[in-house]
This record gives C-alpha cells, structure tokens and sequence, in this order.
C-alpha cells in the first residue's frame, strides 16, 4: 500500500494523480485526535477504543491534509496573538519605567507645576485599560490556546476568536501607545517648567518674600493673621498652627479635628473658629500664658466650643459681623448659620443641588457657588433665596463681594455680576483657574491660581495685568494685612510677600 507519508500534501494540482491507484482501496482508519495525531491506525484497533470507519486511502488524504491546513491557520492566528500580547508587555514596562522616572522627578526638584493628581489619575486609566480588558478575554484565550481545534467544529468560530480578542487587542496596543504618550508629554512639561527661563520670571523684582513658613505635613488650606498679630495656618494634616508673629516660629499646635482643616475665619473676642471635613465647626480662644484654671502654662489657645449639624465636609467658614453669624458651607448641598456661643445651627439654608464649596457674605448678602457652576444669592434678612445663575462650567471656587460680585471656577473665567446677580462681563483667563480671589485694593483683584502663580486682575480693563510665579503648586487662600500678602499652598507652605506695586 503507498503510505501516507509519501502522498505530497502541498501540491494540490498532483494530488488525484498521486492518490488515483488507491483511490478504491478500503482501509480502517481511526479519525480521533487521540489516536497519534490521525495516522493509520491498523495496529492500533485492538487497544483503543476511539471511533473509526471504512475509509478510501484518497479520503483519509483529503481529511489529514484539511486538519493540516487548518492547524496552520490555528498557528498563524496564535503568532498573531502572541505577536500583539509581546507588544502590550513591552509597552507596559515602557509605562512602569516612565512612570516610576516621573516620581523620582517630583521627588528630587521642587517644580514649579505639575498637576500631581491628573498624572496618577492618567496612570491609573492606563492600568485599567491594560488589566481589565487584557483579564476580561483571558477565559476565551486559554480556550483558544489549550483547545485550537474546538474553532474549527462548529461551535465557536475563528472569526469570533478574531473579532473578540485579536481585534480588541489590537485597540488596546493603540490605546495604550496614547497612554504612553501623554506621559512622555508630561515628562516633558516636566522637564520644561523646570528649566523654564529667567525671562518668565521677570515680573519677579515685583515680588519682595518676607518669610517662608513651613511645618505642616500636608496640604495648607488657609492662613489667617489673629488679633494678637500671630499667624494660624490650617492643614489638611488635621493640624491647626500658630505662629509668632516676630519670629515665624510654630509656638503651638492644635489637635482638635480628626480630619482635614478647610478653613479659619476670625470672629470677636479674640477667638477664631474652624472647619474640617470631619463635620464639625470649633471655636478657639486665646488664654494669657501663665493663667492658671489648670491649663499648662504653655497653652496659647484652646477649643471652647464644638458646632455640630452637618452631615458632610465642611470646606468653608465666614463671619458675617452686621448679623454675628458664623456661615459654613457643606459637601452635603447646605449652608448653616451658627451663633458662636451656641452649639447648634440657626439656620439651615437649601437650594443647591451640588457639593457647596465656597461662599462669601457682605452686609444682608450671602452668595455661594457649587460644584455644577451655580450661584445662589441669599438674603440674610428674610433667610431665603433670592436669584440664582449657571454661568460657570465647572466648580466655583471662590467669590466676591463688593460693589460687584467676583467669581472664579474651574473654567478659567473670572465672572463679574451686579449685585442682583446679573451677568455683566466675563474676564477670559489664559494661565490657569483661580483657586482664591482677594481685593488687593480698590483697583485690582489678585487670584492665586493652580499653577502657584498670583495673577493681578484690573476689573476696569477686565483682563489679567501681571502674572508671578510664588509657590511651586497652587495657591488655596490668599489674605492681605497692612501691606503684608499672605499665601497658602499645596505645596506645604506659607509665604508673606510685601509688593511694590
């Protein structure tokens, strides 16, 4: 009998001719994966117990050489996937390696800006895109690999296999080539803030730094001058500090809050009071040093008072001295009046349906924004809502009451309205959004951006006039005292500037 081996499988024209004499001759052939890789199976009948028929030499051929060519179809797509599973490891050590020398950066220099959370957050992504879609298609690629031939007998398809995953994984080669370029670009922004040139810089012979006050381990939310002409500074290391006026010294801290400290306002009777994302309000006054009643003569300043009432994250906190109210502003959509010397709320006001994040008060006003852009006037005669307005297409950040109305958002506008919350002009920021606004005098507004920079705003010309770089991160509260500009950054410190301007 002419042997399997001998027939030519690859030339398809000889194929009848080669097989033609034994074209009619019967053998019994066993067609089972199992039975050695479908040779001839005469010898082993016997032992195993595989199915197997009457078969025609020229037909066992036909069906020998089809499962060939499909195993070589199954061979082609394997090299396809293994091709583009090596090309998303490589890229996934591109990512580690670029990411892990963007943190040694951050670590080692001081830059003047880069959005720390934006870079983790695009990381992130990147991971999620890797992982999940990569674990998703796993169950069906181990199939695929320890099972080739179940595509090929009906059930499930090579163009399913192909549509599935190696299309899928070919997208997600694009996506994460996007990935690492936007982290190149970053590197990059790196890189080019800090060696930016001197010529930026040369509005800085405007700016002369008093002092540079650092201590907190975490974020400085606010700085305020007390009564007694010492420095408080709030953290979102859930400190409260103070600090000598003479010698910049940290001379007490305060532990009271279990959570991040937002903001400080001053009130009467050499107190001052505090919010913190840990609900509540804290009302601090000052005791001489060396006055008894069992406190340690070291004790400077002491919580008399604890305002509870909100239901989330307290984030600011202003004093309204026509009405002596206290006014706090909640993540949880409300305002609160509180009498200092009380410990509940006066009053709850309603009306947001955002996280509220910043509010200002000036006689009979109180005007605050939230998070989807919206302002709300209210009035703190009749305790109810007056007007409200969605100009801004992001957060409102901080806002201003004057003879007009100032507000800043995450849109990187500043929005000037009359005092009925009229929309009267837009001041377009080029540099960056404004964290904190602050009358700087009667002519000109200062921002502290988040890019560190202090942008000096004339409502008149309703354009920015200068821009100087001061923290190496943004700028989250800006007070001003005789002269004297006080700034609070995420970059952990504060800083006091005396301008000549």
């Amino acid at each position: 009998m002419h042997s399997f081996k001998d027939l030519d499988i690859t030339d398809t024209e000889n194929e009848q001719q080669q097989c033609n004499q034994h074209h009619k001759d019967i053998i019994k052939a066993c067609l089972s994966s199992g039975c050695d890789q479908l040779k001839l199976c005469q010898s082993c009948l016997s032992s195993h117990n595989s199915s197997h028929r009457e078969i025609t030499v020229y037909q066992l051929f036909k069906e020998v050489q089809g499962n060939i060519k499909t195993t070589f179809r199954v061979e082609k797509s394997k090299d396809k996937f293994d091709i583009v599973f090596k090309n998303i490891q490589e890229m996934r050590q591109q990512v580690h390696q670029i990411f892990n020398q963007l943190e040694q950066d951050i670590k080692q220099y001081l830059i003047e800006k880069i959005n720390i959370d934006e870079l983790n957050q695009n990381y992130q992504t990147l991971r999620n895109i890797n992982e999940n879609n990569y674990i998703q298609h796993i169950p069906l690629l181990k199939l695929y690999y320890l099972n080739p031939n179940y595509f090929y007998d009906g059930w499930i398809q090579l163009s399913i296999v192909e549509d599935t995953i190696l299309t899928k994984l070919l997208i997600l080669n694009e996506k994460l080539k996007l990935q690492v370029d936007k982290l190149r670009n970053d590197a990059e922004q790196l890189f080019e803030i800090k060696t930016r040139k001197v010529s930026e810089h040369q509005q800085e012979d405007l700016v002369q730094l008093l002092t540079n006050i650092n201590g907190h381990e975490n974020v400085v939310r606010c700085v305020i001058k007390l009564h007694n002409g010492d420095y408080a500074t709030a953290s979102r290391d859930k400190t409260i500090k103070i600090w000598n006026q003479n010698t910049f010294q940290c001379i007490q801290t305060l532990r009271d809050h279990i959570n991040w400290v937002q903001d400080l306002t001053l009130i009467p009777n050499n107190k001052f009071a505090s919010c913190s994302d840990d609900k509540t309000i804290k009302i601090y006054t000052q005791f001489p040093q060396g006055q008894s009643n069992n406190r340690p003569q070291s004790v400077l300043w002491e919580c008399v008072n604890t305002l509870r009432g909100h239901e989330s994250y307290v984030v600011r906190i202003v004093y309204n001295d026509q009405f002596n109210y206290l006014i706090t502003c909640s993540t949880d959509g409300t305002l609160r009046l509180w009498d200092p010397s009380q410990k509940n709320a006066l009053t709850v006001l309603q009306g947001h349906e955002n996280c509220v994040y910043t509010l200002a008060t000036k006689g009979n006003l109180i005007v605050s924004g939230d998070e989807g852009g919206q302002l709300i006037k209210w009035s703190l005669v009749h305790m109810k809502i007056e007007s409200k307005q969605k100009q801004h297409s992001g957060c409102v950040n901080s806002i201003l009451i004057n003879a007009q109305i100032y507000s800043c958002g995450d849109d990187r506008k500043v929005n000037v309205w009359d005092t009925d919350l009229q929309l009267k002009h837009v001041i377009q920021l080029e540099r960056a959004e404004l964290e904190s606004l602050l009358f700087f005098n009667n002519n000109l507004i200062v921002g502290g951006d988040e890019q560190g920079y202090l942008q000096f705003i004339d409502p008149k010309q309703g354009k920015v006039i200068s821009e100087i770089p001061v923290h190496n991160d943004r700028i989250y509260k800006i007070m001003y005292y005789d002269g004297i500009l006080c700034t609070a950054s995420s970059d952990l410190s504060v800083k006091l500037f005396k301008f000549n301007i």
